[in-house]
């Protein structure tokens, strides 16, 4: 089902749009966030079809973002259960002690992931930067993560120098929780921490930043 923000229409991704999603993921100034190379077109359509499962099998997933007048694909993003694993175990720290924070759901294919909290993120293709789209798309995942499914928190992440990226964290209500190296790579690639920022259910219910879209 799409959601609709003021400019925007927002439809599951399934193999159905991995044309629209090859132009988000293909775009040159986009790849260099997700990767030392750019993707193959067949790397995106097994991204579009587990994005799809995602949505079939665990109720959410992520979006391709569309100009409710032109129809041109603006962006990608919305949510995304998070694995019950030892990466994302590490984001815990920023997350309250509280035994919802572990609960997997309850569905365990093809993965399994987090019950009460999810992980919310965008890209836009680099014609559409600087126009508040970033947000819109924001806003709206986290209306869908508190609002539609109940979780319990929203969870951000971005490498650190992508300053935009979090600015809009922040645009949309989301609070600067730390950082989160990654121990494997540091020293070696080069690879920079991750900014992480949360948003809790009880600060969205008091939050006037970040409506219900």
């Amino acid at each position: 089902m799409a959601v609709f923000t003021e400019r925007l229409r927002l439809e599951p991704v399934g193999l159905a749009n991995a044309d629209d999603l090859w132009l988000v993921h293909g775009d040159d100034e986009v790849w260099p966030w997700y990767g030392n190379q750019k993707p193959s077109r067949e790397q995106v359509d097994r991204w579009a079809g587990s994005m799809g499962e995602s949505w079939r099998m665990h109720g959410v997933g992520k979006w391709i973002a569309y100009d409710q007048v032109s129809g041109e694909v603006v962006g990608r993003g919305g949510l995304g259960r998070t694995p019950v694993d030892d990466d994302w175990g590490r984001i815990y720290e920023f997350l309250p002690a509280e035994p919802w924070v572990g609960v997997a759901h309850e569905v365990r294919g093809p993965s399994v992931v987090h019950a009460n909290w999810l992980e919310l993120g965008w890209a836009l293709r680099h014609e559409f930067w600087g126009r508040g789209y970033a947000a819109e798309i924001g806003r709206a995942g986290l209306a869908y993560a508190f609002d539609v499914l109940g979780m319990q928190a929203v969870v951000s992440c971005t490498d650190l120098p992508n300053v935009r990226s979090r600015a809009v964290m922040e645009r949309i209500g989301m609070r600067y929780a730390g950082e989160l190296w990654n121990e494997e790579f540091e020293g070696k690639l080069g690879n920079p921490p991750l900014t992480v920022c949360v948003l809790l259910r009880t600060h969205w219910v008091r939050s006037s930043a970040t409506p219900a879209v």
